[in-house]
Formats: structure tokens, sequence, C-alpha cells
């Protein structure tokens, strides 16, 4: 095979580099190309049939990574993608014409017939987008059904809940986990509801949206063509000239991602803390220190909240980007692709990172229940029984005791308060103080 040598692929690699096209850009650009020619060769007659097997050949070998070495341009660049479908349009009338021992096909009068890169650079971005957030829909099912395994596994034991950093009242760790799985199951329902947003494809509408040299035929192929292609339930825009100059969707689902990894910060400096008191065991990955044998860093979770960081200013970005397009068109779409590249990789690392500390993770029983003695929130839950006041002498009375079990707390509450021992022992269990008022029969 002939060396490549596409002069526009060069003037890109002069002006912005020589990088690494994305291979998920490859495969859904190519994508792209094999609709829209599909789409061409289905309304005229520009493509023999020797010629037309051989693009498609060519493009589905471009879809499965086989030419990915002819994509070597970096995402930061001006010019809206343009140099991205020029080299996509020169790497397939080169292998093309080298197969066919020809050089009767043009990179732009028969690759790029019927399109340009506003409309064809974005659908990429759009089918990316989409199958992203499928990808990532998938791993929140996953992390959701985990938390509420693990709010079954602990619905019965005890724990200090807190507010402020504070003790505050007694709570069931699986009552701990439910507020996760809850949250998560959220996240779950926003990834389901974004998608639908932004599925639609504005291949078709050309430059700005007006479909400006496209046959009507042709355009409604390509909606056909390009769901059957990427297998994606992807729609024809009804609003070409909006979702050509208007990067909303975008920016949507990117919020999306940020709600997520909001999430996952919150539990995981949710569960850094309940690590830092000894109640859970980090496991141990790797030595925690160069001078200390003793010491285990959180490492899993340190990655976990750092990752989040990072995304939430890669969707920040997002945000920038967007609301800087002028007129027709957003020529900052390369930067936000890349950023929702960078988006993707991190949160798959994020909730792989803490699905492995939730299943390798262990709980320090004697701890949690020294804590829970310890901390007063048993005497706080005794309120809808006891007048605030009588509360505050009981704690003075409490801070003078030496508590060593729920039995010995049991016998300092009653011989201090007009409360049974029976009436205690019922109450002061999982479902009892952790639940709504009870009645003292």
């Amino acid at each position: 095979m002939a060396k490549f040598n596409g002069v526009e692929t060069g003037k890109a690699q002069i002006n912005w580099g020589i990088g690494v096209t994305p291979p998920a850009l490859v495969k859904a650009y190519g994508q792209v190309k094999k609709a829209a020619i599909l789409a061409i060769n289905e309304v005229s007659t520009v493509f023999s049939l020797d010629v037309f097997n051989t693009l498609m050949e060519i493009l589905d070998e471009i879809i499965s990574g086989q030419h990915n070495n002819l994509f070597s341009i970096p995402l930061k660049q001006g010019g809206a993608g343009t140099s991205l479908n020029m080299n996509m349009n020169e790497v397939i009338s080169f292998l093309a014409n080298d197969r066919l021992q020809t050089e009767t096909l043009n990179y732009l009068e028969d690759i790029n017939r019927f399109q340009s890169t506003n409309d064809t650079f974005n659908t990429a971005v759009t089918i990316i987008y989409l199958e992203h957030l499928n990808e990532i829909e998938k791993k929140v099912i996953e992390l959701q059904e985990i938390l509420v395994e693990f709010e079954s596994r602990f619905s019965n034991t005890l724990i200090t809940g807190r507010t402020e950093m504070m003790s505050a009242l007694p709570i069931t760790l699986g009552q701990v986990f439910a507020s996760y799985s809850g949250s998560i199951e959220r996240d779950r329902w926003r990834f389901n509801k974004v998608k639908e947003r932004v599925r639609d494809s504005v291949l078709g509408g050309t430059a700005i949206g007006t479909c400006f040299s496209a046959p009507s035929k042709y355009i409604f192929s390509c909606e056909r063509h390009l769901r059957a292609v990427t297998g994606l339930p992807l729609s024809r825009s009804q609003n070409l000239t909006s979702d050509i100059s208007m990067c909303d969707k975008f920016v949507e689902a990117s919020s999306v991602y940020d709600i997520l990894v909001n999430t996952l910060f919150k539990i995981s400096s949710d569960f850094t803390y309940y690590v830092s008191r000894g109640e859970f065991i980090h496991p141990e990955l790797q030595y925690g220190s160069t001078i200390m044998p003793m010491k285990v860093n959180p490492v899993l979770l340190e990655f976990v909240k750092g990752l989040s960081i990072n995304i939430s200013l890669e969707v920040r970005k997002i945000n920038e980007y967007s609301r800087n397009g002028q007129l027709q068109l957003n020529a900052f779409l390369p930067f936000i692709l890349e950023s929702e590249i960078e988006i993707f990789d991190s949160i798959v690392k994020a909730i792989d990172s803490i699905t492995l500390f939730i299943s390798s993770f262990k709980i320090n029983q004697g701890i949690i229940d020294r804590n829970l003695l310890d901390s007063g929130v048993i005497i706080n839950s005794l309120r809808p029984y006891c007048s605030y006041e009588k509360l505050k002498e009981l704690s003075v009375l409490f801070s003078k005791e030496d508590i060593n079990s729920l039995e010995e707390m049991i016998l300092f509450i009653s011989k201090n308060t007009d409360l049974s021992e029976d009436f205690l022992r019922e109450y002061i269990q999982p479902g009892g103080f952790t639940s709504f008022y009870k009645e003292i029969t």
C-alpha cells in the first residue's frame, strides 16, 4: 500500500501539531460517513457497484479501528472540526483509490458529497455522547444495586448518626447506605432522561442547518442509515439550525455527569470520615507511608474525590465553550468533545474505584459500638419521652459514667428517668429509636 500523504491532513498537523485522534471519534466519524455514503448511493448514481462496495469495506475497517494510525490530529484546534473531517475524507479516498488502483475518488467531491463538517462532526459528537451516556448509565445501575445490597446487609447495624460532623442520633448503617442508593437511583433516572435530549442528529443539515446543497431524499435516508449503522436510537433533529448553532444539549448531558460526581464525592467524603474514626477499615492496597508502617491511606476514596474535582472542572469548560459559540456555529465543538472524553474516562475510573472500596471494606464493630455508647446519641433519642432540660441533666450524669454495653446504658437511663427497663430494651434497638415515634404502653 502506498504511503498516506493527505495534503489537508498535513496542513492541520502543522497548525495543531501531531497527536492522536481519539479512537471513539474515529469510530463515530466512520459511522457518520458510512451512513452518508449509504444515503448518497441510495439517491444518486455517483458510485459504481465496485466503488461502493470498496467504500463500505474501508469504512467498516475504519469503524473497527484498523486504520487508527492514519488519524493523528489532536482535538485542540481551530476550525470547528474541519481538520478532522478533511482527515477522514482524505483517508477514505486514499484507501479506496489505493485498493481500486485508481485516482478517480476525490476526498471532497465524492466522499464529502452533500455534507459539511458542521453536520457530520456534530453528529459524530452526538454518537459519542449517546454511547457514553449508555455506558455510564449501566455502571450507575450496577453501583445502585451494590449499595442496595449493603443497605440490606447492614439493616441491623447501629451506628452514630452525625450532623455537622457532630454526634446527633442513632441510625442504622443500612439507613446510611439507603441514603447513598437513593441518590444514585436519582442519577440513574437523570441519565435515562437526558439521552432523549442528546439523540437528535443534524446529519443532512450541512453547513448551518439549512440543508444547503443536500437533496431532501438524502436527508431522510441519512436518518434511517445512521440508526442502522450505529445501532443507536438516533432521530433527525426537528430544528437543524438550532442544533448546529447551539450546544445546549451537550451542556445538559454534561451537567448530569457533574451531578453524578457530586454524589460520588459526597459518598467518598463520608466513607473517608468513617475510615478516619476507625468505624470502617479501608483495604490495605499499598503501603500507606514511607515512614509510618501502621498507616493505611484511603487511596481509593482520595482518587474518587480527585477525579470528581477534575470532572467538575471539565464540565465547567464545556459550559464556557458552549456559550462562546457565535451565530450559526460553535467553533469550540472539538474542545467540548475533548472535555467529554476526559469526563467519561474519569467517571469510569471513579465508579470502579468506589465500587472496589464498597466491595472490600470491613466495619470495625467494636469501635462502632464504642462510639455509639460514648457519643450521647442514645440520650438524644429519648427526647420524645423526656423534656429537653431533663436530658441536659441526664447528660451531665452520663459524662461521669463508664458505660460499656447497651444493657448498662438501659440500666443507667431507667435509674435516672421514669422509663422502664422493658420499654428501653424494646426501644433501644434497630427499628426502635431509628424509626418513627412509638407510644409507651
